[in-house]
């Protein structure tokens, strides 16, 4: 019995390890520079640690606004429109979805305001947040898409455009790449959930008749 739960389990971790992303510092909480409330970082910094500035710059938010996850985020216009990158392991052929929150420097204005994603550089995703939050509530909006991965390595970028008020941008924040199970991964899950299930009914079945 233990020997299947066994088997069971490590399939399952062998099967989500094999194409698991490795995104780091999501919620950009790392970085060998202190934000305050809030300071400018140009292009091409990698201060943030996992992230490169790689163009204009951005403000790395400290406490000037409540982030959505964690202390701290990105206001990807500092003194210029600005992007910020980080290239992650991926599979080749395998889908991910890729999730992050979004809002608007409140200090813009209300114009609404874009975020530019891009996959290894290819065509930009636009999302746009309508910037009705405040600086005591930004009202972050959590946005995702899915990709197939080309390569064993994906750039995943983050841009701001003209859209940005005098130069406060889209914000950005709680950035998580996660693999998008396969049929067969979810046939495997499924099988391994019930031989745990089975065994679990079996051993309370032989407590309660040695009882």
């Amino acid at each position: 019995m233990y020997t299947r739960i066994t088997a069971a389990t490590a399939a399952l971790l062998l099967a989500g390890s094999a194409s698991a992303a490795t995104l780091i510092n999501g919620s950009f909480e790392m970085s060998s520079v202190d934000p305050g409330v809030f300071t400018t970082i140009d292009s091409p910094s990698t201060a943030i640690d996992g992230w490169t500035v790689t163009s204009g710059s951005i403000d790395y938010i400290g406490t000037y606004w409540a982030a959505s996850q964690g202390i701290r985020s990105i206001d990807l216009a500092g003194n210029a429109i600005g992007s910020i990158a980080q290239s992650f392991d991926t599979v080749i052929g395998q889908s991910y979805t890729v999730s992050f929150d979004m809002a608007a420097n409140p200090d813009g204005g209300t114009a609404p305001r874009n975020l530019l994603v891009s996959i290894d550089g290819g065509g930009p995703l636009v999302f746009t947040h309508p910037a009705d939050g405040s600086l005591g509530a930004m009202n972050w909006q959590t946005n995702s898409f899915t990709f197939v991965a080309t390569g064993t390595s994906t750039n995943l970028a983050f841009s701001a455009d003209d859209s940005s008020a005098g130069f406060y941008g889209a914000t950005l924040d709680n950035v998580l790449a996660s693999v998008v199970p396969e049929p067969a991964m979810w046939a495997m899950m499924i099988g391994g959930f019930a031989v745990t299930g089975g065994a679990i009914r079996r051993r309370r079945r032989a407590a309660v008749s040695l009882a």
